[in-house]
């Protein structure tokens, strides 16, 4: 795949290395959504033609970067995005050997290559089929540099929280890492910080994430913010919640009831019972999604 790499364009002067050794995947990226962006002043970012492999590369001469500015940048991506990425080897060689048998490039292969539709199916799930979501700088019109390092240098491991989110199937699994997130940037069980800034989701500026089809009936007038998408459902969760609790305490039913029911296994626990959890959680994640949001981007 390495030889399949273009030439970068942030200056019409550089020429950036090809010899890639690891390869970034964001399934539901618009494809050839990328144009002339680069990372921390170091890396071109570049997107293979009609594809969802990126790549983060060095000038010629310069090093490749490390496998930890991979999987941070990987995390950085798939937060902006909300999109599930992952990074795949360009040995491919298999992280988890299967029961199966066979020739190692067959396993290998087949690997990653389901990796990508397990987070394909899931951003199916969760957006629609045929959906996807444009790269937020696109470096079109002018080049764009992003200084990941100085943005979220600070909560890099909240950015693996939220991004392990976005790789979970299941509602549940789900829920439990944004909760995750809050705890790690609030130093508690996060009940006093949901209290303080569940109000914020009403008015917080999440930005502009563009969610497109290709659905031939479904040509909106006006192009769509996901996140918009995301406050009015978790408002009209937060109004249904503050009328159904007789306390009227939010946070206390996300952390006792929630959280701890979906992590421990001893009393009031909630499984995966294919009907009324799922629905409830599946829309309570919305609410805490943003709050988890929130969280990064005030510690930020």
């Amino acid at each position: 795949m390495a030889t399949a790499i273009r030439s970068g364009r942030l200056m019409p002067s550089i020429e950036y290395r090809k010899d890639i050794e690891y390869f970034l995947e964001m399934p539901g990226l618009a494809s050839d959504s990328v144009g002339c962006v680069g990372f921390d002043g170091k890396y071109a970012f570049i997107q293979l033609h009609a594809s969802t492999y990126l790549v983060v590369t060095p000038p010629v001469g310069e090093p490749l970067p490390s496998f930890s500015e991979l999987i941070f940048y990987a995390n950085c991506l798939g937060y902006d995005h909300d999109l599930p990425t992952f990074i795949t080897p360009d040995d491919w060689k298999a992280q988890i050997v299967p029961v199966e048998k066979g020739p190692p490039e067959y396993i290998n292969q087949n690997y990653f290559e389901s990796l990508g539709m397990a987070f394909e199916a899931i951003n199916s799930i969760r957006l629609g089929p045929l959906r996807y979501l444009t790269f937020r700088w696109p470096g079109f019109r002018k080049d764009v540099e992003i200084f990941y390092s100085r943005k979220y240098s600070k909560v890099s491991q909240e950015l693996g929280l939220y991004c392990t989110a976005l790789k979970q199937l299941d509602p549940l699994s789900e829920f439990l890492y944004y909760y995750r997130v809050i705890e790690c940037v609030s130093g508690s069980n996060g009940k006093d910080w949901i209290r303080t800034y569940i109000s914020s989701i009403n008015t917080y500026d999440f930005g502009f994430l563009h969610f497109g089809s290709d659905v031939p009936t479904y040509r909106p007038k006006m192009r769509t913010n996901l996140f918009s998408v995301y406050r009015r459902r978790a408002k009209s969760r937060i109004n249904l919640l503050s009328k159904k609790l007789s306390t009227g305490d939010i946070a206390e039913y996300f952390y006792n009831v929630l959280r701890c029911g979906i992590a421990h296994g001893r009393t009031d626990v909630i499984d995966y019972d294919y009907g009324f959890n799922i629905v409830e959680v599946s829309q309570d994640l919305i609410v805490l999604k943003l709050l988890a949001r929130i969280a990064v981007e005030q510690k930020v």
